[in-house]
């Protein structure tokens, strides 16, 4: 006589597999109606509901339900660690997925997830050892492949991954998670028609990739020699561990300070240094926001609008309002050379940080929390600018309040991404 529920659960779990998710999960909650007891159903309620990211809290409540139920058995905090990752969460991704991994050490998908895990915090050499131990157990297992590539790319062994990328796509030709590894793993080494193909083919293969959906646009953003450059800063800075990113950018501050200081003690240097100074800052004001500005520009291209994730779209517009908004102050302070268009251009040139911040770091609370932030930057900005325009001493407080709110969440922003 075969057990319902267990039957439910394979159909469950068949559905999820075809992508189904909503017929997955009326099979699990049916199945927990006849034994809400099951920590195994419970945990495969959790991987369903965390694919859906409004339904991300209800997972995690779903993966803890199996934890309280089992937690001597390791699914469950597999199931944990995989919710967590769906929503960025990298440490308690971490701390569930070691539980895992504790629990039972002979399962390449809890060092799969540990490996990921890592990815998310940047700890690169965590991740290729745990993406080792996945394949010292299955050597075939396309998961631990494809970490083990992405760590080696940000370590800089790009050889080693192309060749872990070669050998996966040979025993399966048709993963799209591999095809769109070999694409950022090209466009690492600078092939950028290569990283085109293998984009293209894992949208081919899974039309809703996120992860070749983004490196698509990238490649194509990289079309533009600006953006090509900005693009292998920003590669090559996030191969660097946090304690040398932090490095690069405070020794790029203090090069900025030194030769400002020795234009102002040596005003015959100045007009050698000033543009070297002008150049600095536009190289920072492009690196906060050349993502963005660019998703802008294929906002203009059919291709462009289609690679676009809504979230890139969204980000694209307000970058192009932001910027059209900066623009015409620009103009208009060297129109009417007015003192207080000036600080409004001043402004609202330094707002596209923030802006630019909104659409970076960890989907949910944070960019909600940089949402209002920015929201509140620019209100300030506006009413600076009215208050300046009438001679009140109140809108040059606001003007450096603004001025420092911008340093703020820059700051800020790195050291939560660090």
């Amino acid at each position: 006589m075969s057990d319902p529920t267990f039957a439910r659960r394979q159909r469950g779990w068949l559905l999820a597999q075809q992508g189904r998710h909503d017929l997955a999960e009326r099979e699990y909650r049916l199945a927990l109606a006849e034994d809400p007891h099951d920590a195994d159903t419970h945990a495969l309620l959790a991987l369903v509901l965390a694919e859906q990211e409004p339904r991300r809290a209800e997972a995690l409540e779903e993966a803890r339900a199996a934890i309280g139920l089992a937690p001597d058995d390791a699914f469950p905090h597999y199931a944990e660690a995989r919710v967590h990752l769906e929503a960025e969460r990298w440490e308690p991704a971490q701390r569930a997925a070691e539980e895992a991994v504790r629990i039972d050490p002979d399962t390449p998908d809890h060092y799969v997830v540990l490996s990921a895990a890592h990815l998310g915090r940047r700890r690169w050499r965590e991740a290729l050892e745990a993406a080792d131990q996945a394949l010292a157990i299955d050597p075939t297992h396309t998961g631990g492949a494809n970490l083990r590539a992405t760590a080696l790319v940000h370590l800089g062994r790009k050889d080693e991954a192309g060749a872990t990328l070669h050998g996966a796509l040979a025993r399966d030709p048709e993963n799209t998670h591999t095809h769109a590894n070999q694409g950022w793993a090209l466009l690492h080494r600078g092939d950028r028609t290569g990283a085109l193909g293998h984009f293209r083919e894992a949208l081919r293969l899974d039309p809703e990739s996120e992860w070749a959906r983004e490196g698509l646009a990238e490649a194509m953003k990289a079309r533009n020699p600006l953006y090509a450059g900005m693009l292998r800063y920003f590669l090559w800075m996030n191969r660097l561990p946090a304690r040398t990113r932090w490095m690069v950018i405070l020794g790029g501050w203090l090069g900025y300070r030194i030769v400002r200081g020795a234009a102002d003690a040596n005003p015959a240097l100045a007009p050698w240094l000033v543009p070297l100074m002008v150049a600095y800052a536009a190289f920072v004001l492009l690196s906060w926001t050349a993502p963005q500005v660019f998703n802008a520009v294929l906002l203009a291209s059919a291709d462009g609008r289609y690679v676009l994730s809504p979230e890139q779209r969204r980000s694209g517009g307000w970058m192009a309002a932001g910027v059209a908004a900066a623009i015409v102050l620009v103009v208009a302070a060297l129109v009417t050379d007015a003192g207080w268009v000036a600080m409004g251009a001043l402004m609202f040139a330094a707002m596209l940080i923030p802006l630019a911040a909104t659409f970076r770091g960890p989907r949910g609370r944070p960019t909600r929390v940089m949402s209002m932030v920015t929201v509140g930057l620019y209100a300030m900005a506006a009413l600076s600018l009215v208050l300046v325009a009438q001679d009140l001493a109140l809108g040059g407080i606001l003007f450096s309040v603004v001025l420092l709110g911008v340093v703020a969440t820059s700051w800020g922003v790195n050291l939560r991404g660090g």
